[in-house]
């Protein structure tokens, strides 16, 4: 197993004990520290000394994303964006690769899909938050399929529904004592053309305006 699926699963284990009351919150952030610091498996087994044992299914079996095999790279279809303490934006004009893995650990991430280049078959988006936030924001026309859990924390699915041959992204996951929230939002003003164009090429119209 790689130090990185380690950490995930030390993280998982500290807030399985935050939850029942085995840690203050400034212990579970001193905890969380040490964990994202350590370069070794020996480092990583001293976080959780001086707990008790957690019951059976209080942990989850494994994190919600892995290193690809063998290499340590990731796959070309796929991208990460990890917020430890801190806050991540992804905004404005971009490519989404068809798969995202987003984590949130005391921090927030935004993914701004709304003046994204969406592939045609849609987003797969796996999103795990603790102590944390995550936004999507899907552009009118466009669908979600949303399925996620929340322990101690909320998940908010305001998406609007999919034109026909719009592509849909799907939002997978869960938080601890956190907040998932999906929502469809207008593009800003600059961005409003080109969305237009957009709808109607979901539509199969193929219109233009006039003089275009």
């Amino acid at each position: 197993m790689s130090l990185e699926l380690e950490r995930e699963q030390a993280v998982q284990a500290l807030c399985a004990h935050y939850a029942q009351d085995h840690l203050s919150t400034g212990e579970l952030e001193a905890r969380f520290d040490r964990v994202y610091k350590s370069t070794s498996q020996a480092q990583l087994v001293t976080v959780l000394e001086g707990l008790p044992s957690l019951a059976r299914g209080s942990v989850a079996p494994a994190p919600m994303y892995h290193i690809a095999p063998g290499t340590g790279t990731l796959p070309s279809n796929e991208k990460r964006y990890l917020a430890v303490f801190s806050e991540v934006k992804k905004e404005g004009a971009w490519t989404p690769t068809p798969n995202i893995a987003a984590k949130a650990v005391f921090g927030s991430i935004l993914l701004d899909l709304r003046d994204a280049d969406l592939p045609p078959e849609g987003l797969m988006i796996d999103v795990d938050v603790i102590f944390g936030e995550a936004t999507v924001l899907l552009p009118p026309g466009v669908g979600a399929d949303v399925e996620c859990s929340a322990i101690m924390g909320a998940v908010e699915d305001k998406a609007q529904r999919a034109l026909p041959g719009a592509p849909v992204v799907r939002v997978r996951g869960g938080t601890v004592f956190g907040q998932i929230t999906v929502k469809t939002k207008l593009p800003k003003p600059a961005r409003l053309e080109s969305w237009r164009k957009q709808l109607r090429g979901f539509l199969g119209s193929g219109s233009t305006e006039p003089g275009e």
